[in-house]
């Protein structure tokens, strides 16, 4: 197998995520909130947050507009996973689904939750998951892509559920 791969593999074992608790307290002006996000989620290789992005989420209500330009940890909070899960879902499915959890649990709950279990999971990515037969790069980028595939119908089928339960 690739050896970038394998070092990549081992530094997700160090990654480390900001609970709640390790987010600012305090109020934040754009550069310094995208500065926040993009430490946050620069380990993880995702892409860079940028002024015009945190403007977008904000006008297509991902996020709620901030006071007097100033950004709370909510505001933080949702960046972060706005930017985790934009790759794989939409803007107006990520809000959706914020809201429906918060419904049930407070935000800080909420997103602490998922961190955790973000994390626990990069920690052990090399021994988790159906491993292909072959150890060639291309068998487990198929197997990757089939599991993200696997994984988004999933989620999808969950959520589809929970709407359908209120």
């Amino acid at each position: 197998m690739n050896k970038q791969y394998n070092k990549w593999q081992t530094q997700m074992k160090s990654v480390s995520l900001p609970k709640w608790e390790d987010l600012p307290k305090f109020d934040l002006y754009m550069d310094q909130l995208i500065a926040v996000v993009n430490e946050a989620i620069g380990p993880l290789g995702m892409d860079t947050v940028t002024r015009s992005m945190v403007n977008n989420y904000v006008k297509q209500k991902a996020t709620f507009s901030p006071v007097k330009k100033k950004y709370q940890t909510v505001h933080v909070a949702d960046i972060i996973i706005i930017s985790l899960l934009k790759p794989v879902f939409s803007i107006k499915d990520i809000r959706q689904g914020i809201d429906e959890i918060t419904k049930n649990q407070f935000p800080k709950q909420a997103y602490d939750e998922f961190i955790k279990m973000l994390a626990k999971k990069l920690h052990h990515i090399a021994d988790e998951g159906e491993k292909p037969v072959s150890d060639n790069d291309t068998d487990h980028l198929l197997n990757a892509i089939a599991d993200t595939i696997i994984n988004r119908l999933i989620a999808n089928e969950i959520y589809s559920d929970m709407m359908h339960e209120e």
